[in-house]
């Protein structure tokens, strides 16, 4: 690693230790963290701009293997130290209240939008993340043999030739956490897998509330409650668009052939939503991905980010500066 690296990067956190948390920093001490952490992000940017292929061929062995964007985040933080941060580092932060961060996760976004801005190694990660997950695989034999297999914040099940899929997050409305999110996509995988069905349907399993105590619901979105309480982790949205919606759009890779190839390229199946009560924010977003709806008469559906320039289905993407621009357009 470069040594203007190792000394913006690899030492900014210890810099930022040295300061109390960020709730009880004086303006001085919060102008001082900002410095730190800003100076240290434009190097990344500056060194990711020349060698972000490099590093990236380095960690898949030349674009031999595969890795998902969890893995390969932390994966570069071992090859070059203060380029990302560390598992143990950031589940530091999970520990804190989300406007008690210091956003080290930001540095994870800066090495995959420099991944992401590469064709061949974008398109390789894109690949890596329409995989299916090894739990898959490796449960594909009892789900043919038993027709059913509940994760527990997830259940698919066979029923006739459909391979349903059911999020079941009782306590929270089946909103979606870190806890629904990796059995989710397993689940997933194995319906679009499962050679004994024909179409996928996604539905939300029945909830405690007492406002809708005994009854299905779809889904209230992302998990607010752990949202406020900092338990939401950067990757997780970046996991979510990439893997379970964008498998539910395009279907799963299969092998080492490449998904945009047309014959091969991938593995799919249609799919059907139920939605029963409501779908909110990111359980709207899921039937945008689907191909057919099926909502209940007294069922609603709403997007509350559609306000923030949100682009459903496609990452953390915004349109701010387009929208920004419109506005301005219309005023004058």
């Amino acid at each position: 690693m470069p040594p203007w690296l190792a000394n913006s990067g690899a030492t900014a956190r210890p810099r930022l230790g040295k300061l109390p948390n960020k709730p009880q920093r004086t303006p001085e001490q919060q102008a001082a963290a900002a410095t730190v952490l800003g100076e240290g992000r434009q190097l990344r940017e500056l060194f990711l701009d020349h060698h972000a292929d490099t590093i990236y061929r380095k960690l898949t062995k030349n674009l031999s293997s595969f890795l998902r964007v969890d893995d390969l985040a932390y994966e570069a933080a071992k090859l070059v130290p203060g380029l990302t941060p560390t598992r143990k580092q950031v589940d530091a932060e999970l520990e804190k209240l989300q406007s008690e961060k210091d956003g080290v996760e930001v540095d994870q976004g800066i090495f995959l939008s420099h991944v992401l801005a590469l064709p061949e190694t974008g398109m390789h990660l894109c690949h890596a993340m329409l995989a299916p997950k090894a739990g898959a695989i490796e449960r594909g034999a009892e789900f043919i043999r038993n027709g059913v297999i509940d994760f527990g914040p997830a259940r698919v099940e066979r029923r006739g030739k459909a391979a349903v899929v059911t999020i079941q997050n009782p306590r929270f409305l089946n909103a979606e956490d870190r806890d629904t999110l990796d059995d989710t996509e397993t689940a997933a995988d194995i319906a679009i897998i499962d050679l004994m069905s024909e179409i996928c349907v996604l539905r939300g399993g029945v909830v405690e509330h007492p406002k809708y105590k005994g009854r299905n619901v779809f889904s209230s979105g992302i998990n607010l409650t752990h949202l406020y309480r900092g338990k939401i982790p950067f990757l997780w949205y970046i996991i979510r668009d990439m893997g379970i919606v964008n498998k539910m759009l395009r279907g799963l890779a299969m092998g080492s052939t490449s998904p945009d190839e047309m014959r091969g390229g991938t593995h799919e199946k249609p799919w059907v939503a139920g939605v029963d009560v409501f779908a909110i924010g990111g359980g709207c977003q899921y039937l945008l991905a689907m191909d057919y709806v099926v909502a209940g008469s007294d069922a609603y559906m709403t997007l509350p980010a559609r306000k923030e320039g949100i682009i459903p289905g496609v990452a953390n993407l915004r349109c701010h500066a387009s929208s920004a621009r419109a506005r301005r357009a219309r005023r004058s």
